[in-house]
């Protein structure tokens, strides 16, 4: 493996200090076009170039400022280094160990390769406490660290593309799924709100994420509800106390005695948390016939935490909220109404939240109201590269750039039956047009040789938001479109 050490250079405590973070970048593998093809041909997508896939070390702040040394995933797409790249981050789901991570080249990496060979500089952080990070307990989902950890990673990635002479656009793109979808969304308002001189956000597709913390969590104390992911509470609690050190004086103020060994055994590290949620499940169902998350906790903790508008866990939790902003990059939250996971309400509340706050252009989409949390992982990823691509620059693509010449019009929107397609004057020849779904698959393709006005049957295609991408010789154009019956 190729290793490149580059700097090891310490300036600030905060990650809005750091000037060089960067410590090494390692080669790990690149995979060809064709190769990528080959992987997402279950996806129903295909790859535009290769990708070289490098394990990135970067300095970024703990939460009691000392600086720790974290891992993420970069991967670059195989094209000219002269071409104008954008930056894309991907954060990812709840890890099930310390070596679930982007940067070991996990499953979830295939979704970093993916949007890479779509043009995108791709990059997924490992987090604190996860990977090669010092800390002992990931603090989970807690929006600080995310966000520092995806913004001191793209800012490590940049010093390594400038030594390397590899060019690369201002624009940024951000998304993320499950806990990955309140990461993305921690770090579009850290920038937003703090680092809008330093980073152009150009769009933000949030997926499926728990924005809406307090509400979710402090609600399901209240009542039996099964849940097979009780390990989920457990980290956000201990990983809260690592962070805030006021939540509970010790595990017994918090949990019942037949599960404070098995916390204790995940808090110092000797089991993971998917060895956690089964022992928890196990002792659960043993103890009460079902996996209800609540009864492991003592009765004046919960009482507390539901009555007590200053109980330091509820406030903790707010904390971490990501709901109360405005966006003003356009912004999508996906989310599939069946998520036995995450609830799909965290996306509408989030939307109408931003939308009531004055929020230019955020949407919350339904990809599929009967998918399951695993379910909507590649349906919500490929709607995300769709709604990217028509928002990358002149200058930035991955083998075909946007064509400004192409700018169609497209009546009637929304549309019943047919839709017409009407083309500019200065169109250039048109190889294809093609219309997709919110779940990111082709529904309808036409070959057309000349611009003119075309018109597609979408009769037969369910009501919705679609995506209409014409493509030509110098690049494509993409526009919405309603359909409803």
């Amino acid at each position: 493996m190729k290793k490149i050490l580059l700097s090891i250079v310490l300036i600030g405590l905060f990650f809005q200090a750091f000037s060089q973070n960067l410590v090494e970048a390692t080669l790990l593998e690149t995979r060809s076009q064709a190769e990528l093809n080959l992987i997402f041909t279950l996806l129903g997508v295909s790859a535009n170039n290769g990708g070289s896939a490098y394990k990135v070390l970067y300095e970024t702040p703990d939460t009691d400022g000392t600086i720790d040394t974290a891992s993420g995933l970069v991967i670059l797409p195989v094209l000219d280094n002269a071409i104008l790249k954008p930056f894309l981050t991907y954060q990812h789901g709840t890890s099930s160990s310390r070596e679930d991570v982007p940067s070991r080249l996990t499953q979830e990496a295939l979704l970093v390769y993916f949007f890479a060979s779509q043009g995108y500089i791709s990059m997924a952080p490992d987090y604190l406490g996860l990977g090669d990070s010092r800390r002992a307990i990931h603090p989970y989902v807690h929006a600080d660290t995310e966000a520092s950890a995806a913004i001191n990673l793209m800012r490590a990635t940049k010093q390594f593309l400038d030594a390397e002479g590899i060019a690369y656009s201002d624009q940024v793109f951000m998304t993320g799924y499950s806990q990955g979808g309140h990461a993305s969304m921690a770090m579009h308002k850290e920038i937003e709100t703090n680092l809008s001189d330093e980073f152009t956000v150009a769009a933000a597709s949030h997926m499926s994420g728990p924005y809406n913390l307090s509400a979710d969590v402090i609600g399901s104390t209240g009542t039996d509800r099964i849940y097979e992911f009780p390990s989920y509470v457990v980290w956000i609690f201990v990983g809260y106390q690592s962070v805030y050190g006021n939540l509970y004086t010790d595990l017994a103020t918090v949990f019942e005695p037949e599960y404070i060994e098995m916390v204790e055994q995940f808090e110092n590290g000797t089991i993971t948390r998917a060895t956690l949620n089964d022992l928890l499940i196990d002792q659960l169902t043993a103890l009460h016939g079902a996996s209800l998350p609540n009864r492991m906790f003592t009765e004046s903790f919960l009482n507390d935490l539901r009555t007590d508008p200053t109980n330091p866990v509820r406030l903790a939790l707010e904390d971490n909220d990501l709901f109360d902003w405005v966006p003003t990059a356009p912004t999508q939250l996906l989310y599939c109404m069946a998520d036995e996971q995450v609830v799909f309400t965290n996306a509408t509340f989030t939307d109408s939240i931003m939308n009531a706050n004055g929020a230019p252009s955020v949407t919350s989409i339904d990809i599929n109201s009967e998918f399951m949390h695993g379910e909507c992982v590649v349906p919500a990823t490929t709607n995300t590269a769709a709604f990217f691509a028509q928002f990358l620059g002149d200058n930035v693509t991955s083998t075909v750039a946007v064509d400004p010449t192409l700018a169609f019009n497209i009546t009637p929107n929304p549309a019943t039956q047919y839709i017409r397609i009407a083309f500019p004057q200065a169109a250039t020849t048109i190889t294809n047009i093609q219309v997709v779904n919110i779940q990111g698959q082709l529904v309808q393709e036409q070959i057309v040789d000349r611009p003119h006005t075309v018109a597609i049957d979408m009769t037969n295609q369910p009501s919705g938001l679609y995506l209409v991408r014409v493509k030509s010789e110098k690049g494509f154009w993409v526009e919405k479109v309603m359909v409803g019956k």
